[in-house]
């Protein structure tokens, strides 16, 4: 198999790197280390239902779990690199359908992702090992690793320009990775999706670095639906005509048709956090009415997954350290 294609080879290198390179602590994911669960409910919109037979896009109230995490493979992560500069949120949905099986997505609070292939991503991590202990990562290692691919450019400025967003429930989450609907009369059509929040789009001032702490969201929003709900609109972005289906590094023009596809709100803390943290939230789990699309990314992390959570289930966890 091409080492572009994925396979257990490629998995072992790529997990191998990011446990010894990210500063990965044994017993947590391999990536978004630190995450906080919710329980909450979907509910599709009409225009969503004309567009798959999915099962929760028929517009009934499907329960949900929600987890909410920082990007990098240590817990012990800032959410910030500075007060004008954020590390990567994500936003990943478990949906329990009606039939009884489960469907999951991610997102990330990102515009825009470097990686497109598992090489590419396995290099990027590579290029994210801090040039000194306790540093950020080398800014060479990282022209290095842009220099042969240019479609990784607008992916490693999105990040480097990132913002800290006041809230979770403030930020902007996009799914990159492109799948299909298929409606009742089998008709087929290619979307990525977003989840836009309700409370609207909102920063953190960069003053406020100074008094909140390096780590402040995952305490903010439990502290925020404590005292009332918390939702998201999603989007669809349908493609045209020309637009590739198979890149998530190709962004698609805004003046592509947008759906309303439903809310998500979160009301309480899930009340078993061990469970959701042994949980597999898989791209490519999608029901009937969804399907993949061939973006290699996408397939690479069905693989992956599934040994990362056979190796942390397997080490002792350790508490995380007081800030």
């Amino acid at each position: 198999m091409s080492s572009s294609l994925g396979g257990p080879d490629r998995v072992i290198d790529c997990l191998h790197r990011m446990e010894t390179q990210l500063r990965n602590v044994p017993g947590y994911r391999r990536g978004h280390a630190r995450g906080i669960g919710f329980h909450g409910t979907f509910v599709a919109t009409p225009e969503a239902a004309a567009l798959t037979t999915a099962e929760h896009f028929q517009g009934e109230p499907v329960t949900c779990v929600v987890r909410l995490s920082n990007g990098g493979a240590s817990p012990y992560l800032a959410d910030r690199s500075g007060p004008k500069t954020g590390n990567p949120l994500g936003h990943a949905v478990r949906f329990e359908l009606p039939s009884g099986e489960h469907s999951t997505w991610t997102a990330l609070n990102l515009a825009a992702f470097p990686a497109h292939t598992p090489d590419d991503f396995i290099n990027m991590v590579t290029a994210q090992k801090p040039a000194l202990p306790g540093g950020g990562a080398n800014p060479l290692a990282m022209a290095a690793f842009v220099a042969p691919r240019p479609h990784a450019f607008r992916g490693v400025k999105a990040a480097a320009t990132l913002k800290p967003p006041k809230s979770y429930a403030t930020a902007r989450f996009n799914g990159f990775h492109s799948y299909w609907l298929v409606d009742a009369e089998g008709r087929r059509r290619a979307f990525r999706f977003r989840w836009m929040p309700v409370a609207g789009i909102e920063n953190m001032d960069p003053a406020d670095d100074v008094v909140l702490p390096p780590q402040y969201v995952i305490d903010e929003i439990r502290r925020r639906v404590a005292a009332g709900p918390v939702a998201w609109r999603l989007v669809f972005q349908l493609a045209q005509d020309g637009d590739d289906i198979d890149d998530l590094t190709k962004l698609w023009p805004e003046s592509r048709p947008l759906v309303d596809a439903g809310e998500l709100v979160i009301d309480r803390l899930h009340d078993d956090q061990q469970l959701v943290e042994e949980m597999i939230f898989d791209p490519t789990r999608v029901p009937p009415g969804i399907e993949c699309s061939d973006d290699p990314l996408l397939h690479f992390r069905s693989e992956t997954y599934p040994e990362s959570q056979r190796r942390r289930l397997g080490e002792t966890k350790p508490a995380i350290k007081p800030a």
